[in-house]
């Protein structure tokens, strides 16, 4: 967490968009879930790192699914809350079921609740 560049994802982004993980290379990636984890533990891990960390630049990559979103606003509070270190450039982006990477633009839209009804009746 001392990189100039930190980068956190929903783990199921991993998975869909396997690019992603070779696009990072040597770099440290930051999985969670807010479904699959506590989200009051998944918050405070968040304002842990980013009290902590130095890094000028994080990206965000989280699935198309509205649970997903959570993270974006878990994000956005832990670095409103962390003690003035400087500037941090927050990157956010979606990754679609089909493996597309857009960037997220903090609402919820019609491919997001089909993805997610899909993900819950197991289609």
């Amino acid at each position: 967490m001392q990189d100039e560049k930190l980068t956190i994802a929903a783990d199921c982004a991993l998975l869909v968009h396997k690019d992603l993980v070779k696009r990072f290379g040597e770099e440290s990636i930051i999985i969670g879930c807010p479904i699959l984890e506590d989200p009051k533990r998944v918050f405070e891990k968040l304002k842990l790192i980013f009290r902590e960390c130095v890094a000028k630049t994080v990206d965000v990559y989280t699935m198309e699914v509205p649970c997903c979103h959570a993270i974006h606003m878990m994000i956005e509070k832990a670095e409103a809350e962390r003690d003035d270190k400087g500037d941090i450039e927050i990157r956010k982006y979606i990754v679609r079921v089909n493996g597309d990477v857009e960037p997220y633009s903090g609402k919820v839209d019609d491919k997001m609740v089909e993805a997610e009804i899909k993900a819950h009746r197991g289609m």
